[in-house]
């Protein structure tokens, strides 16, 4: 497999809104009761990269498939925001591991860390959403 890597795109703010929209349905879902917490973590990583994709999407970026593609798009996205983001940075790569740890390796997953990927999809969305506001 190839290396992802960035695009420039026509910026599109319709489009970007459509991904927001995505993101706060994962998000709601991963609220829903009776949840078990790996469940929980691919929806919180599943609403991780629609909110990227949304940042992306509204400054006219894109990230292609390939190898590290989740890590360039969290990575691109938040270079967008403009604030100091390194610790929400690690706080998504961190749901980005559970969720593989989830889906391919059938790991237990905590629900302390469950709580801390909610905490860090939020700010995520909450970013994204005052970006694609403009």
């Amino acid at each position: 497999m190839t290396e992802a890597r960035v695009e420039h795109v026509y910026a599109d703010r319709v489009s970007a809104g459509e991904y927001l929209e995505q993101a706060e349905g994962f998000l709601a879902d991963a609220d829903a009761d009776g949840l078990r917490p790996p469940s929980r973590a691919v929806l919180l990583h599943s609403a991780t990269v629609c909110a990227c994709d949304a940042i992306l999407q509204a400054v006219g970026l894109r990230v292609t498939s390939g190898d590290r593609a989740h890590v360039l798009r969290l990575e691109t996205a938040l270079a967008q925001v403009g604030d100091d983001t390194d610790e929400l940075l690690e706080s998504l790569d961190a749901t980005r591991e559970r969720r593989n740890e989830a889906s391919y390796h059938a790991a237990f997953v905590p629900q302390s860390s469950v709580v801390e990927a909610r905490e860090a999809a939020a700010e995520l969305l909450a970013l994204a959403t005052a970006i694609v506001a403009g």
